[in-house]
C-alpha cells in the first residue's frame, strides 16, 4: 500500500492524471479532434505509467553542467 501511495504523489503520475481527464474532457465537449488528442492522451499514459526518477534527474543535470564547463574550457570562455 505504502508504494501505491508513493506513485500517487509523484509530480509525473499527478500531471499524467491531469492530462488525461482535461483531455477526455475535451474530447466529450467536442472541444478537440480525437487525432489532436492522441499525442496528449499518449504522453499523459506514459507519464501515469513510468515513475518519477529524481536520480537520474540529479545525474542529467551534473553531466550537462561538466559537459558545458569542458566545452566552455576548449572554447576559451569563462564560466
Amino acid at each position: 500500500m505504502e508504494k501505491l501511495r508513493a506513485w500517487w504523489r509523484q509530480p509525473t503520475t499527478v500531471a499524467g492524471i491531469s492530462a488525461l481527464v482535461g483531455t477526455t474532457v475535451a474530447l466529450v465537449l467536442k472541444q478537440m479532434s480525437l487525432a489532436a488528442a492522441m499525442p496528449l492522451l499518449t504522453g499523459a499514459i506514459v507519464s501515469i505509467v513510468l515513475p518519477d526518477n529524481a536520480g537520474a534527474t540529479k545525474q542529467a543535470e551534473d553531466i550537462t553542467k561538466t559537459l558545458v564547463a569542458e566545452i566552455a574550457k576548449k572554447q576559451g570562455a569563462n564560466l
